[in-house]
């Protein structure tokens, strides 16, 4: 969220889109090395994690056909069904079923100050793991799924979470 939609986030899906083109743009930012520092450097807590053949799969995902329109509309923020924060925050609100937000300590700053804003909401139920990332579940899946559980067996299967 960035506060809004902007007029150029629309040109760069529509250069992705654009045959020729758009395959050459997606390509030149999803090359090894891209794909490496984005992991290390704000998916992954350890580096080690991202192994040669964790990084072929995440290579094989990236470039499968048609990837760049779903992975460009991430990016640039066209697959979230709100612009702004608040209205984020709104549908939080209004959920009618608990929420579990886990995250890791080393999110990055961005992330990081969405899952604050989200984290002091009433029927919030917030689990910060110790290390990790944006990908706290590939590289602590014991830990989300322990977390999940314990969730599960402390909320009432019908209204909210309690805090």
């Amino acid at each position: 969220m960035l506060g809004g939609r902007r007029q150029f986030l629309d040109r760069i899906c529509a250069a992705a889109d654009l045959p020729g083109l758009g395959p050459v743009l997606y390509r030149l930012n999803v090359n090894t090395l891209v794909v490496r520092l984005m992991s290390v450097g704000h998916v992954y807590a350890d580096e080690r994690f991202l192994t040669r053949e964790r990084l072929r799969e995440k290579l094989d995902v990236v470039r499968a056909p048609g990837a760049r329109f779903g992975s460009v509309r991430f990016v640039t923020g066209r697959l979230d069904p709100v612009n702004e924060r608040e209205a984020f925050l709104d549908l939080a609100r209004r959920s009618a079923v608990p929420i579990l937000l886990i995250h890791g300590a080393e999110t990055p700053p961005k992330s990081q100050a969405e899952i604050e804003a989200l984290a002091v909401l009433p029927g919030i139920q917030r689990v910060c793991l110790p290390k990790g990332k944006l990908a706290v579940h590939e590289e602590f899946p014991d830990a989300v799924v322990e977390a999940i559980g314990r969730f599960l067996t402390a909320v009432p299967q019908t209204g909210r979470a309690n805090q």
